[in-house]
């Protein structure tokens, strides 16, 4: 069943390269109805994510140091994804995603909150203390995210699936923090905690990219 899913991604992949220049939709296929994410083929949740960080993350797919590894077969066709869009489908790409509205994602994990809390203080350096996100760190939201997302991205990072690239100075500091979580029961406290905090303010961290179409 996986492998039939991956195979569709593949298609479409390939199909919406030719739909780029029309407009962005073409990430809603994978990423939901509100771009809220979809657990099925492990898309995340954008809506909460601002614009610098969607396009930080798109030029790391599209130069590569992203998506990369033969392990990962989701950022693999995301990367594919990237690297058929232009400049200009980039931007129109954000301010597409950025117009909806951010919603909380349901809590799936449970775990020990407290000790979560206590974990999360390191994270709290570059995330923020309520997971809010720092643009001059690099550091995205995490409150509103999906739980099996955030796992999954801490032990893509513990097992250096991420954060091994030479050109990818912040994942290898993330890289260092969840090599610190060794246990499992440890990432699920964690991510437990961020699912008690509240949605980020998505108007103040964006500053909205603006398309060529927006300025007609």
């Amino acid at each position: 069943m996986k492998d039939w899913i991956l195979g569709c991604l593949l298609i479409c992949a390939s199909a919406q390269a030719e739909t780029f220049h029309q407009d962005a939709q073409y990430c809603l296929v994978c990423h939901g109805s509100n771009a809220q994410g979809n657990e099925a083929i492990s898309a995340p949740n954008l809506a909460i994510l601002p614009d610098w960080y969607l396009s930080a993350q798109l030029q790391a797919f599209q130069s590569g140091w992203r998506g990369h590894q033969t392990t990962d077969a989701y950022s693999k066709e995301m990367m594919a994804v990237a690297k058929s869009m232009s400049t200009e489908d980039v931007k129109r790409a954000i301010g597409f995603i950025t117009g909806f509205q951010a919603s909380k994602a349901v809590e799936t994990v449970a775990g020990d909150v407290s000790h979560g809390k206590q974990l999360f203080q390191t994270c709290a350096a570059c995330h923020g203390a309520e997971a809010q996100g720092n643009q001059p760190m690099g550091a995205p939201p995490l409150a509103g995210q999906y739980s099996w997302y955030l796992l999954r991205q801490l032990q893509a990072y513990r097992s250096g699936q991420r954060g091994a690239d030479e050109n990818d100075a912040r994942g290898a500091v993330m890289k260092q923090i969840a090599a610190t979580l060794q246990q499992e029961q440890d990432l699920t406290d964690l991510v437990a905690y961020i699912n008690t905090l509240s949605l980020p303010n998505t108007d103040m961290q964006t500053t909205k990219i603006q398309t060529t179409d927006s300025k007609k």
